[in-house]
């Protein structure tokens, strides 16, 4: 007989992450994450006019602090992602967040705009690990069936963050001035920063690991630049995230040359289309996981069409439209033209290599952030030699090429899996 010390025992096998219900604490930590950077990163628009009426500046010169910001995070997303599929997302989330806090209040003690921007660049510098942090816990803890939707939710932390943003932070800045805004905001992040590193579980509570050595960073970024299957969403990434900032860059231009607003009535209708963004997040991935799920290029298509429709036939409306009529199509504009990046970003995610999911986001990302900063002022330069139409009309090729590359590849996809099933 056995003694005690020698009988044997039963275990309960530990379940999944997906199964387990402290993944709804993770999502609310990683929307947290999301939200408080959005604050601080995006906060950064909404002050543009202070550092102008400070520091006398041209309006180019006042739009540097965005695009120090957006410079700060091509040069370091890459590396974000590779750190992170590296060392985990607990950790370099929460300690870049801690970073980027520090860094908006350090721009709140110059008195030079140049120092400003220098650290605003820092501010975009350590921003770029939140995307694909957050979108690797997504992946890490819910099942392919709740990605969607758990993705559009920790999404919707950006606009979110965004409207927060643009609500709190100039009435500080009027009130008490701009360094106090970048006090208060960088405040807001290292908040952010402490919530998620308390409440955050990563690989140690999986007990899982790389299935091989992660490659260095070169190596590595060479290796997704050669995994041709993820083009075709990497191009439809471009082209969606060009339509989107390039239409929120030109909108309020647009609606008062075309229609004879003011430009309070103006920001008033486009503000529309980022207040449903927050709803089109969540739902179009919720949509996504309930009638088709894993079919992501499918929804993304979808997207990428109602998008370009909606904005031609506003295009081709003539001064005489209604204004109920232009609040439908900007809510249509902002529900897939705010609402499709949740889906791209998972897809993304889900054809990445699982000991890389963070560098390929990352290396995505980059692409994107190319694309934000050259696509408007090229959209501008063509408005000013043929109109809005013909620039609407070009944008309208680069959304509709990108769609019929996504569709091609999405067809070769599902009739693949149909094979692998039996029933092709």
């Amino acid at each position: 007989m056995l003694g005690p010390s020698l009988s044997p025992v039963t275990h309960r096998p530990t379940p999944p992450l997906f199964e387990r219900p402290y993944r709804w604490v993770i999502l609310g930590a990683a929307v947290a994450a999301q939200t408080t950077a959005s604050v601080v990163a995006q906060g950064i628009y909404t002050l543009v006019p202070f550092f102008q009426s400070t520091f006398s500046l041209t309006q180019a010169e006042a739009a540097l602090a965005v695009s120090a910001v957006n410079f700060g995070q091509v040069l370091t997303m890459l590396m974000m992602g590779w750190f992170i599929d590296k060392h985990g997302e607990r950790s370099v989330v929460c300690l870049t967040m801690l970073f980027m806090g520090l860094a908006a209040m350090a721009a709140g003690l110059m008195n030079s705009y140049i120092m400003v921007l220098g650290c605003l660049a820092l501010v975009g510098a350590s921003y770029a690990s939140v995307q694909p942090g957050g979108t690797r816990a997504i992946l890490r803890w819910f099942a392919s069936d709740q990605r969607a939707m758990a993705t559009g939710i920790r999404q919707a932390g950006l606009p979110f963050g965004s409207a927060v943003a643009a609500m709190l932070l100039p009435a500080v800045a009027y009130a008490h001035g701009w360094d106090t805004a970048l006090f208060a905001a960088g405040a807001v992040g290292l908040m952010g920063a402490v919530l998620f590193g308390l409440t955050y579980r990563g690989a140690e509570s999986s007990g899982s690991t790389p299935v091989e050595p992660l490659p260095s960073l070169p190596k590595l970024v060479r290796e997704v630049a050669r995994y041709r299957a993820l083009w075709p969403v990497m191009f439809a990434g471009v082209a969606m995230v060009t339509f989107q900032y390039t239409f929120s860059t030109h909108a309020l231009s647009f609606l008062m040359e075309r229609f004879g607003m003011t430009a309070v009535m103006a920001g008033a209708l486009y503000s529309v289309t980022q207040w449903v963004g927050i709803a089109g997040r969540i739902g179009l991935a919720w949509t996504s996981d309930h009638f088709w799920p894993g079919r992501r290029m499918r929804s993304l298509v979808g997207a990428m069409l109602v998008c370009i429709t909606t904005t031609l036939v506003l295009a081709l409306m003539p001064q005489s439209t209604p204004t109920w009529l232009l609040v439908g199509l900007f809510v249509v504009v902002g529900v897939f033209g705010v609402g499709w990046y949740p889906l791209y970003l998972l897809q993304v995610a889900e054809m990445a290599p699982k000991s890389s999911v963070a560098t390929t986001i990352s290396f995505s990302m980059t692409l994107n952030m190319v694309a934000i900063t050259v696509a408007p002022p090229l959209f501008g330069a063509v408005v000013d030699v043929g109109g809005f139409s013909l620039a609407w009309a070009l944008l309208a090729v680069v959304v509709v090429l990108a769609m019929a590359n996504l569709a091609k590849r999405q067809d070769s996809t599902e009739l693949a899996r149909a094979r692998e099933t039996g029933h092709a």
